[in-house]
């Protein structure tokens, strides 16, 4: 038996340290609740057929996409679905370019991914879903969904945690985006915030690796008096935010990680991920559209409403996010937390039942892969 853990982190592409942060926090929050929790992390577009045959094996998977050509296309798993013994995705996401209820209710659901989500809904139960607009997807198609929260969100030590108070003159960050339609308007953003800003530490943060735009927007931040972060990588690259007081820009999960340590956010919103996020109630407070709905068509209003909302944030001491911080306690206590400890029960339970039967010699113990790619080869990433 091999517990399997899927990570969405592209360590030899973009390396985007908001995919690493959901891998991190799934792993310390099922080690909270079982301490020998080790799995195998293996990229989520690598077969799985290698790990051997003997046994059924275990997946956990933060941040499983339900997008259109889930299962084989994003997601490889293993030709037989029979060899998978629980089946755990949390968190699970939707991709599509634009910011706007269409990207969820006029993209038609193929065939062949709702027969894939159907079944396994019916063999592992529903599929936990990081913001409402997936939920109503999924079960508008008729595959069992609740509402989970982005894995990002949780951080079991911070938990029932005041908020972090924001000084008079606080430190900044802006997150850049990488779409090339958003680039005077994140110039503009720039540009408001050291004007509203003057005598503060100021960032710009890079959450994935290098690009042609991501270098125009750090020259210019650097002009406008910004000091770069460029955070691609292992999610301990996000403790360059833990002296920063304010976060507003682009980056979904640049936000959800102010969040989660207590902070005030701002999110200008660009694509279905931060659309869904924006849509979800309990965290819809903090996000502005940054488009009129569709790639390539900004909002030329929204980085002035996203400045008024900031002003009028500032004036009553950032108070309204305690309902965002109450929001995030209340999800973890009534689903994370009851969902750790059914993972972690499972997977002790599935051990035990191997020593078992290894003991009365009625089954053999897993020795390793029986045909290359599987935990012989699978990186341990934390």
């Amino acid at each position: 038996m091999t517990d399997i853990l899927l990570t969405t982190y592209p360590e030899h592409k973009s390396q985007n340290v908001g995919d690493a942060l959901i891998t991190a926090s799934t792993l310390a929050l099922v080690r909270a609740k079982w301490a020998n929790f080790d799995p195998v992390l293996f990229f989520r577009e690598k077969s799985l057929n290698g790990f051997t045959k003997k046994v059924r094996h275990n997946v956990i998977a933060p941040g499983f996409s339900v997008t259109n050509d889930t299962y084989p296309g994003l997601y490889s798993l293993f030709d037989d679905l029979d060899r998978i013994d629980g089946f755990f995705p949390l968190g699970c996401a939707y991709q599509h370019v634009d910011a706007s209820p269409a990207a969820f209710f006029d993209v038609a659901m193929d065939a062949a991914t709702r027969n894939f989500l159907g079944t396994m809904a019916e063999r592992h139960g529903p599929f936990p879903c990081r913001d409402e607009m997936i939920v109503q997807r999924l079960q508008r198609n008729g595959i069992p969904a609740i509402y989970s929260g982005d894995m990002a969100l949780f951080d079991a030590d911070r938990i029932g945690r005041d908020p972090v108070p924001v000084p008079e003159i606080p430190s900044v960050v802006v997150s850049l985006q990488h779409g090339i339609s958003y680039l005077e308007q994140s110039i503009e953003l720039l540009k408001l915030v050291r004007k509203r800003f003057p005598d503060s530490p100021r960032y710009v943060s890079l959450h994935s690796g290098r690009s042609a735009l991501l270098s125009i927007l750090e020259a210019r931040a650097k002009q406008l008096g910004f000091e770069p972060l460029r955070l691609s990588g292992p999610a301990e690259r996000l403790g360059a935010y833990a002296e920063i007081d304010l976060h507003i820009g682009y980056r979904l999960h640049g936000h959800i990680h102010f969040l989660r340590n207590r902070k005030p956010s701002i999110l200008l919103v660009e694509d279905a991920r931060s659309f869904g996020f924006s849509r979800t109630p309990g965290t819809a407070h903090g996000c502005i559209q940054a488009s009129h709905g569709r790639l390539g068509d900004p909002d030329d209003e929204a980085v002035t409403r996203a400045m008024a909302f900031l002003q009028g944030q500032i004036e009553r001491g950032f108070a309204d996010y305690e309902k965002v911080f109450g929001f995030i306690d209340d999800t973890y206590r009534q689903v994370i937390d009851p969902a750790m400890e059914r993972i972690a029960e499972h997977l002790q339970r599935s051990r035990e039942t191997i020593r078992q039967a290894a003991g009365d010699g009625s089954a053999a113990v897993p020795t390793g892969d029986d045909g290359g790619g599987g935990e012989a080869t699978a990186s341990k990433m934390d």
